[in-house]
């Protein structure tokens, strides 16, 4: 016998019978899954919200690739073909930018934000912060070497002129990026 709110108990039905489980079986498998994550020392909420970022970055394309394979193509790429490579970078800024708004994200630029941080573990400082019409950037990146700093730099802004930012200042060098962008039509006085 287990005690469960009335909905729970539905709707644990419900999913049972649409994957072809018995109740039981079901409940026993999701309290087998909840003991085997807790006890690895995990947190079952934080299993299911990575579970939920790790969709939402497959869905929007990212993929997981060996950072030293990254760097050294991306080392290739932008002293073998430069312009191509960095409209390349910055068109996929503009398809990240555009997917996200399309899927009717309420704010692109946070959703941006927490999957680049839940998939990059390679970035330790990575922050897009906005403030009315103002947005900054700030990524901090020791390992970055110089030519993915600036191909990370033109996906950056292909990101933000796709949400109809326009970027009033940069300050670049080797693993470290920082933006300040303004709303398109917004005036700043300097």
């Amino acid at each position: 016998m287990l005690a469960a709110r009335e909905d729970l108990a539905d709707a644990a039905s419900r999913l049972a019978a649409e994957k072809g489980y018995t109740l039981f079986s079901f409940v026993n498998n999701l309290l087998e899954l909840a003991v085997r994550v807790e006890s690895s020392g995990g947190s079952l909420e934080k299993a299911v919200e990575n579970y939920a970022l790790a969709k939402a970055v497959s869905e929007a394309s990212f993929t997981l690739v060996l950072e030293s394979a990254l760097y050294g193509t991306a080392e290739i790429a932008y002293q073998k073909a430069r312009t191509e490579t960095l409209r390349v970078w910055y068109e996929a800024g503009v398809w990240v930018a555009k997917h996200y708004s399309n899927r009717g994200v309420k704010d692109p630029l946070t959703a941006i934000e927490r999957d680049i941080t839940f998939l990059s573990w390679n970035i330790p400082e990575f922050r897009i912060e906005t403030h009315g019409n103002m947005a900054s950037v700030r990524v901090l990146a020791p390992r970055f070497n110089e030519s993915y700093t600036m191909l990370f730099l033109r996906f950056l802004e292909g990101i933000l002129e796709t949400v109809e930012y326009r970027i009033i200042h940069k300050d670049v060098g080797r693993g470290n990026i920082r933006l300040e962008a303004v709303k398109r039509g917004v005036n700043v006085k300097g």
